[in-house]
């Protein structure tokens, strides 16, 4: 009896003891779905015009988030404010709550992360130059990525992929000053003692790719996907000239900047800004019989492949497998297909034309008044700059050309034809009260009626008389 109740008490245990941890997980993996459904950007409740900040987090592998502080401070008595960015990976713990633990000026630092619906709460333990301690209410999903971030998110990538482990402590990561194609930071690994290099990355502007970049040559994916690179139309990364002036001092690791800037119009320059990937033909023109090829351009060196390419007009201009375009007949066409670059792809079409080359004078009239004088230029197609051909004229009664000027002498028809090396070209000019034939009347007859509406109307007649001539004849037989 004592032997059976001992039996029934363990197996109650156990099965509190399995309902527990399945309640501890469901409640930790919960945790760890909301902190992941919380990325985006978020502003500090007491932002204030001298004094804000914003928190930027995005999920990484695992239980591993990335987090940004933006923040000013300031007074206005001063009439002046500093800025402070950090930023560093925090881990999602036990109990839901998210912790980070760093240094600043080699005096620790720890960051606790709470999240509260669509408010994080932060708690700073130790010294910075600027206290990030407060509330934070969620603002859109979007963020501006700066260095301090790009040099962070290494540390939320498995060490296995990016070597930052501790065989090869003590290492400092730092960033070039200028980006990669507009779109990539180009950080490098670099061991304390002895400065060298170990590990080289590129980090996309958004953060959503890395690259293993050690040989320039061949970037390996390492996190993440470029399908935002793909989509996005202009580079992010330019950045604006800032003027430097002496103000109070800040705090070390600060930077200043006075607080009327804040609120003014700082907009991008429109001509700095340029696509991050394009695809093209290397000539948008080619002339027939000869050939060209599309282009890819892409930062960072980044291998691609184009597939599934088409000619909307194949008989002009023709594409091979490999993207070589081939001019076959005078005209225009579209070219479609698709532009992979490791995991993601988008489609893409460009235009092209092809073109005979032939004399072409935009400067011409189809009419020309009596004693108007125009200056003749011409130029041929597929080519830059203009020539000078010899100019004529069918009846100098008409119109006359003298150092490349056509004048208009009387009423009529006039042939105006241009010779260059084997090229040669005529127009037809109307001067005076004349005026150039209609497209068609040549067709027509005096009361303007075309033969191709004779056709329209008689044809159908003679098919269907015949179809009853025939019927008939059938059936009397």
């Amino acid at each position: 009896m004592k032997r059976n109740f001992m039996i029934t008490k363990l197996a109650v245990f156990m099965v509190a003891l399995v309902l527990t941890l399945a309640v501890t997980a469901v409640a930790l993996a919960k945790g760890a779905d909301e902190w992941k459904k919380a990325e985006g950007l978020y502003v500090w409740k007491q932002s204030a015009q001298y004094s804000n900040g914003f928190l930027f987090v995005k999920p990484m592998e695992e239980d591993l988030f990335l987090f940004e502080f933006k923040t000013m401070r300031g007074s206005e008595a001063e009439d002046s404010s500093y800025d402070y960015n950090v930023a560093g990976i925090f881990l999602v713990e036990d109990n839901g709550t998210g912790e980070a633990e760093f240094e600043v000026d080699k005096k620790p630092v720890k960051l606790t992360f709470t999240l509260k619906g669509k408010t994080i709460a932060v708690k700073q333990n130790g010294s910075m130059p600027a206290d990030v301690s407060g509330e934070y209410d969620f603002q859109e999903k979007g963020y501006e990525a700066t260095e301090a971030a790009a040099t962070a998110i290494l540390e939320g990538i498995t060490p296995a992929k990016t070597s930052l482990n501790a065989s090869n402590r003590p290492y400092r990561l730092v960033y070039a000053n200028e980006t990669v194609g507009g779109w990539f930071y180009d950080v490098r690994a670099i061991h304390q003692p002895g400065n060298k290099m170990f590990a080289r990355f590129l980090i996309a502007a958004d953060l959503t790719a890395v690259y293993r970049n050690d040989d320039v040559k061949n970037p390996q994916l390492i996190y993440g996907s470029p399908a935002t690179m793909l989509t996005t139309e202009f580079a992010p990364l330019l950045k604006e000239e800032e003027e430097e002036e002496e103000e109070a001092p800040v705090p070390e690791g600060a930077t200043e900047e006075k607080v009327e800037e804040k609120g003014s119009d700082r907009g991008e320059d429109q001509s700095r800004l340029s696509a991050v990937v394009s695809v093209g033909p290397e000539n948008p023109e080619i002339k027939v019989g000869e050939s060209s090829k599309l282009a890819v351009s892409i930062p960072g060196r980044l291998k691609y492949k184009l597939s599934d390419l088409k000619s909307s007009a194949d008989d002009k201009v023709s594409v091979a497998s490999d993207g070589t375009l081939a001019a076959k007949a005078e005209g225009a066409a579209t070219i479609s297909g698709k532009l992979t670059v490791d995991n993601a792809s988008r489609d893409f079409k460009v235009d092209v034309t092809s073109y005979v080359p032939k004399l072409e004078c935009d400067a011409l009239p189809v009419h020309l008044e009596i004693g108007e004088k125009v200056e003749l230029s011409a130029y041929i197609t597929g080519q830059e700059g203009e020539v000078k051909p010899q100019w004529s004229v069918s009846d100098s009664k008409i119109a006359e050309i003298k150092d490349g000027v056509l004048t208009g002498k009387a009423d009529g028809l006039v042939d105006v034809t241009a010779k260059y090396d084997k090229m040669e070209r005529t127009w037809k000019v109307a001067a005076g009260k004349a005026e150039l034939p209609k497209k068609g009347d040549a067709a027509k007859g005096d009361d303007g009626f075309d033969i191709f509406d004779l056709l329209i109307i008689g044809l159908p007649i003679v098919l269907i008389g015949g179809g009853i001539w025939m019927f008939m004849k059938r059936r009397k037989k």
